[in-house]
């Protein structure tokens, strides 16, 4: 089996173990056929990513096709690990979206901090009109 074929098995949804298994050696030989080429690495780095489609459709069948409690419950955490291995796969697809809030207020500082960043905003300012000024004359 070639890199072609183990990219259409993982964007397919199979695992490593699974697929070493038909080909009948172990997960660790697999993991160093990939390992010992960075074409091969990087063609299955990206067949990781485009599998995460894969396992959140799975996850979404799963839930669909529950016939009952006890079927549901199951799917729902099967759902909830595919899920997670999407968003392994795929950060900036299915990874948690993060805000970063960064405001300060001038409570939160001492006397000493407001004086330096009062400096450190100054000189920025004379910078920038010294840059401005010299575009102009240039």
């Amino acid at each position: 089996m070639g890199i072609d074929k183990l990219t259409e098995m993982l964007i397919d949804g199979q695992t490593q173990t699974a697929i070493a298994a038909k080909l009948k050696v172990s997960k660790a030989t697999l993991i160093a056929w990939i390992a010992a080429d960075p074409d091969r690495s990087a063609r299955v780095r990206e067949a990781r990513i485009a599998a995460a489609s894969t396992y959140a459709e799975n996850a979404a069948e799963g839930l669909r096709a529950a016939a009952d409690p006890f079927a549901l419950a199951k799917a729902k955490e099967l759902a909830h690990h595919l899920r997670w291995q999407a968003s392994k796969a795929d950060p900036r697809s299915y990874g948690d979206k993060l805000e970063i809030d960064s405001r300060t207020t001038f409570t939160d500082l001492t006397d000493e901090a407001l004086d330096a960043k009062l400096a450190m905003l100054e000189a920025k300012r004379l910078a920038a009109d010294k840059g401005n000024d010299d575009a102009i004359a240039g």
